[in-house]
């Protein structure tokens, strides 16, 4: 791992803490845009694809097939490799209807072991996989950020209703991966030509939403991934066009239902976000723009949910004027 990303994710952690201690609050939003606006990203270098498409579909399909007739009891250590080796694939038919498909059916079928489902999970989260070129422009290695967040939602449900192998303190390793993750992440793509979904955007929704939904994780590590989730957010200028508005007002909206704590503090960044935007001045750029088109797909898209707490109803509707 980089220095950089290094510094960002043990930043992250100290912010986590101090947040933890009581000693910071109103103060996270502007720290976490502080970590964020440092990042500086490169030129993209080569990226390691796997190219045996017709082996991987062959292989794929058998495994599949043997799940589907509940004729797989069991997969080896070396099958779990290659499915993993195969997420960075840039065949949608390996990567998204292949390997992610097959992943789900192997979770739901519960063929893991304990031990596999450690094993998975640590993988998904090690930095080759989840920060793999994250600090460099466009770059195909995006699929395989992005494939990794999807899976590991997968595996961190599967945990929680049926395992139960990951402990606390795994799920708050995990917790400060994936805000780490959003921090870095600047490329929004949802559909690629020739190369199918990428959407990071969507993924890290579901991923958040099975953190929101384990009982094990205190309210300070959801309160931290959320506020990481709207500051990065404020600052994408990948136009998010392929639905990421709705999946990710679902996800502020679940961990919103779950206690008045989190209504407030997200009618907090809310109005924080409100606040940033009356000091901006607008820029003759393609990236401005698109962030505040995002701002408001995503206001908007909060605002139809017929189970937003009213608190923020109300103040989304006062700001109206500036969607």
């Amino acid at each position: 791992m980089t220095d950089i990303l290094k510094q960002t994710e043990q930043q992250l952690a100290q912010l986590r803490q101090q947040l933890s201690q009581g000693q910071l609050y109103h103060g996270l939003p502007q720290k976490v845009g502080q970590i964020i606006d440092q990042l500086g990203y490169q030129k993209p270098t080569l990226v390691a694809i796997p190219k045996d498409n017709q082996t991987a579909l062959a292989k794929i399909k058998a495994l599949r097939t043997q799940v589907q007739q509940k004729n797989l009891a069991t997969i080896s250590d070396a099958e779990l490799d290659f499915l993993l080796a195969h997420l960075g694939s840039l065949d949608p038919l390996v990567r998204d209807k292949g390997v992610y498909f097959l992943f789900n059916d192997i979770l739901q079928a519960h063929i893991l072991t304990a031990k596999q489902v450690r094993y998975l999970a640590e993988q998904l989260i090690s930095p080759q996989m989840l920060y793999s070129h994250i600090l460099e422009k466009r770059n195909h290695a995006l699929f395989l950020r992005a494939f990794s967040v999807i899976i590991l939602a997968g595996v961190l449900y599967v945990d929680r209703t049926y395992y139960h192998v990951l402990t606390l303190k795994d799920i708050e390793n995990i917790v400060l991966k994936l805000t780490t993750y959003l921090a870095l992440e600047a490329d929004g793509r949802g559909y690629i030509a020739h190369h199918g979904w990428a959407h990071a955007y969507s993924h890290i929704g579901n991923a958040l939403d099975e953190l929101t939904a384990n009982p094990q994780l205190n309210r300070a590590n959801k309160i931290f991934y959320l506020t990481v989730l709207l500051v990065r957010y404020q600052r994408l200028q990948t136009p998010l066009i392929f639905g990421e508005d709705h999946r990710l007002a679902l996800t502020i909206v679940n961990l919103t239902n779950k206690n008045d704590l989190y209504t407030n503090y997200v009618l907090f960044l809310l109005q924080d976000w409100q606040a940033r935007l009356l000091r901006m001045q607008p820029q003759e750029s393609e990236g401005f723009w698109n962030s505040w088109y995002n701002r408001n797909r995503l206001l908007q898209a909060l605002l139809i949910r017929g189970d937003l707490p009213n608190k923020i109803r109300h103040f989304l509707l006062q700001v109206v004027a500036f969607f």
